[in-house]
């Protein structure tokens, strides 16, 4: 039972270090930090990228908001931290903030012109995120398991349509299944 409790505590103490980490690098950095845990990019790619995962984190933010009945001190700190649709930095943000994280060591910009983590730079996300947030540990499994079930879905879906609707249709799930099939082939050769 001590153990329990030692173990709670010890979490405990950990996601305030995390929180303390957060709070001290700020919203923009732990955002290039985020999104160059997934490769190099550039400044625009950094921004877009940015944009994208603040959209993403709004549109669960709104499901969790409008679903949720229970959860109405999650709800105040999400309306608190997300307060605008999608957020888009500028560049007169990200530029400067650039510079100063490859001053920090937190990053480097390499010959391409592309910004990508330091070592610094990823034992900070990892000090964040925990250690599933590198790139080859789950993004790309989970972003591939994802595409996969969207796809199951979708075909379930199909099969559940009246077989006389998908008969205009039917040019486009042969090209699919066609598709579906080089895949698969290519797996098989492997």
């Amino acid at each position: 039972m001590w153990d329990n409790w030692k173990n709670t505590l010890n979490n405990w103490k950990n996601l305030h270090e995390r929180v303390d980490k957060l709070h001290n690098l700020g919203g923009l950095r732990i955002w290039i930090l985020h999104v160059l845990g997934n490769g190099p990019k550039n400044g625009v790619e950094i921004m877009d990228a940015i944009e994208e995962h603040y959209g993403n984190l709004y549109k669960v933010k709104s499901h969790c908001m409008e679903h949720s009945h229970s959860g109405k001190h999650y709800n105040m700190h999400l309306k608190k931290t997300m307060k605008r649709k999608v957020s888009r930095p500028s560049p007169g943000s990200v530029y400067p903030m650039l510079k100063k994280m490859v001053a920090e060591d937190l990053i480097t910009k390499i010959d391409d012109g592309k910004y990508d983590l330091t070592e610094l730079g990823r034992e900070t996300l990892s000090e964040i995120f925990g250690d599933n947030h590198h790139q080859n540990n789950y993004r790309k499994p989970k972003a591939i398991e994802s595409a996969l079930m969207a796809v199951d879905n979708y075909i379930s879906y199909l099969e559940d349509i009246n077989k006389e609707d998908l008969i205009h249709h039917k040019e486009i799930i042969i090209n699919l299944n066609e598709r579906l099939s080089k895949i698969e082939d290519s797996i098989q050769e492997k």
